[in-house]
């Protein structure tokens, strides 16, 4: 059955628009510019404004006479009422929690400790003075909402006080103390919930960032803040609703108070910790492209928009720059690459792809303009991971093999099956070294336009065009040419790296050939690549439940040298070569 909405005009405001002003959030990867045709409504009634040339481009024949039309393309001429084909959080998504944790101090910034309670009574506040500042004679401050609670405290036997860092900051009738670990990504969000008391994972989920209807990557999100009157508020909100509503859900499944949640520990690029904290983004966009903070902030859960106990608190991990947020911070902190003697390349492939090269100590990063093929933006067929997606591929004997996510009938294309099919084509000679796709094998052919692409599967139209090849090219050149730049800084071969550590959410469903394949790390290297999973996640987890880790964060942080590879020496040239694949 189709979703029905109503919409009503509101001077020349785009269906898109006026849907994001209803909380109805639509996949919108390029930010209603008109450019990637996802987000796509079926107007069941009412007048709407003509097609635009975007539509005309980005819809079938088929679609238009559905009746299906682009959100950021029409204006609504009166009320109408539509079907939204492509609502996000409509689909099931696999989220990637965090690895195993190395080995660390459990030493929380929130402890707990059983007392017997004395209040009411003559001047309760006044002990309880002496309880929040531990006996001192400094002048009180004691929080509202603990007063409130003392008279419910009365005919307890015992109660449970909650202290960060030795400070008294919640009394309990029970003995609940949770905390959760969030990795914020671009893309994808993932949450983990602990105990406290005995760093016990009480469960796992994740969702879809809902900040995707405002754009697919961190350069559309900071667009829309500029081109919106506080644009980062509305960025702000989407994600702390939906973080706050699996948080919760994560606290009922464990069977624990809705209050017991004392503190949330984030990582994230620099504009996810902006968005967070309702920053403005305007400097992340414009030169110097500076960030407004990369120290580790803790902050109030209430004053983001959280409805959790008066007492939660949000700690942001540190950052080193713009570039090289608190999610790679978290990373290098999960591989202990602060105290690595080996010489070790740490990578994070997505949108953006960040990159550490570790050598006794010494760590130089950078970050690439990797480009959002490998989410499956600017692809002709792709998709993001999620059922229906092909993620992984074999050209044998003259066809396409494939599984799908989920095992149903496939969609399109993920980022892992797509570097699968293109490294393999390379192999065989259908893609050349400069990226024109051979005519002389079974799986190549020509379009009606006479363009060239590689088949996959005909019944379904999926293919892999010339266009398609020119993204992973663009994707595997800004990587490559990262990689050999720290090299150079460091002035170390390929053949030196002792270890390679791929991390994060695409990592997963990627065989080491693939990478490999595709030229996107040297092959030299491949028996030395190994998958870390999701380091942000564990970066953030070990932060939530370590005083001694925060600080080995911000340190860490410290350490690292960024580069800035659009000034580095020879970085065009290498650039430029690093786009060629490796002959098969």
């Amino acid at each position: 059955m189709p979703t029905e909405l109503t919409v009503v005009p509101a001077g020349d405001a785009t269906l898109l628009a006026l849907l994001r002003r209803n909380g109805t959030l639509l996949e919108s990867p390029c930010n209603g510019k008109g450019l990637c045709g996802k987000c796509k409504v079926r107007i069941l009634s009412g007048p709407v404004s003509a097609l635009a040339e975007s539509e005309r481009r980005l819809l079938s024949s088929e679609e238009l006479a559905e009746g299906i039309r682009l959100a950021c393309a029409t204006v609504p001429l009166g009320p109408v009422t539509l079907d939204p084909l492509e609502l996000l959080g409509n689909r099931p998504t696999a989220v990637l929690g965090g690895w195993n944790l190395p080995s660390f101090d459990f030493s929380p910034e929130i402890t707990t400790k059983t007392v017997v309670p004395v209040f009411p009574g003559l001047n309760s506040v006044g002990t309880l003075c002496d309880a929040w500042n531990g006996g001192s004679d400094a002048p009180c401050a004691v929080p509202l909402h603990l007063v409130q609670k003392l008279p419910g405290l009365s005919d307890r036997p015992s109660m449970t006080a909650v202290y960060r860092q030795g400070c008294l900051m919640d009394l309990r009738d029970d003995c609940c103390a949770l905390g959760a670990a969030v990795d914020i990504g671009t893309t994808t969000v993932a949450v983990s919930l602990f105990d406290l008391r005995s760093s016990r994972k009480l469960g796992e989920d994740g969702f879809v960032n809902p900040q995707k209807a405002f754009g697919l990557d961190v350069l559309s999100r900071i667009h829309y803040d500029s081109e919106h009157p506080g644009g980062v508020k509305d960025l702000q909100a989407v994600v702390v609703r939906q973080l706050e509503t699996c948080i919760q859900g994560l606290i009922t499944a464990a069977g624990c108070p809705a209050d017991s949640l004392y503190e949330i520990s984030v990582a994230g690029n620099a504009t996810m910790l902006h968005c967070l904290l309702g920053v403005p983004l305007a400097s992340l966009g414009r030169a110097p492209y500076s960030s407004v903070f990369v120290q580790p902030m803790t902050v109030s859960a209430r004053e983001l928009g959280f409805s959790f106990s008066p007492s939660t608190l949000v700690y942001c991990l540190p950052s080193v720059s713009t570039y090289i947020g608190g999610d790679i911070v978290a990373g290098a902190l999960a591989a202990r690459l602060d105290t690595a003697e080996d010489t070790v390349l740490f990578i994070d492939i997505g949108t953006n792809g960040e990159i550490i090269l570790s050598r006794g100590g010494r760590m130089y990063a950078c970050s690439c303009a990797a480009g959002p093929a490998l989410e499956g933006m600017n692809i002709s067929c792709g998709m993001r991971a999620e059922p229906g997606a092909i993620d992984h591929v074999s050209l044998q004997n003259g066809q396409a093999v494939f599984t799908v996510i989920g095992g149903q009938a496939p969609k399109g294309i993920c980022g892992s099956g797509l570097l699968e099919a293109v490294s393999q084509a390379v192999a065989q000679g259908m893609i050349g070294k400069n990226g024109r796709i051979s005519l002389d094998f079974p799986l190549t052919e020509t379009d009606a336009q006479g363009k060239r692409r590689i088949v996959l599967d005909r019944n379904r139209g999926i293919f892999l065009t010339q266009s398609d090849i020119r993204q992973v090219q663009l994707c595997k050149g800004a990587i490559l040419s990262g990689i050999l730049t720290l090299l150079q800084q460091l002035s170390i071969s390929p053949e030196e790296i002792d270890r390679v550590l791929v991390a994060g959410q695409f990592g997963k469903h990627l065989v080491p050939e693939s990478l490999t394949g595709c030229g996107i790390i040297p092959a030299s290297l491949l028996q030395r690549i190994s998958y870390i999973g999701n380091s942000s996640m564990t970066g953030a987890q070990l932060c939530l439940l370590s005083g001694e880790e925060r600080l080995r964060a911000r340190k860490l942080a410290g350490e690292i040298s960024y580069i800035e590879l659009s000034v580095a020496p020879g970085y065009e040239k290498r650039f430029t070569q690093s786009l060629q694949f490796r002959e098969g």
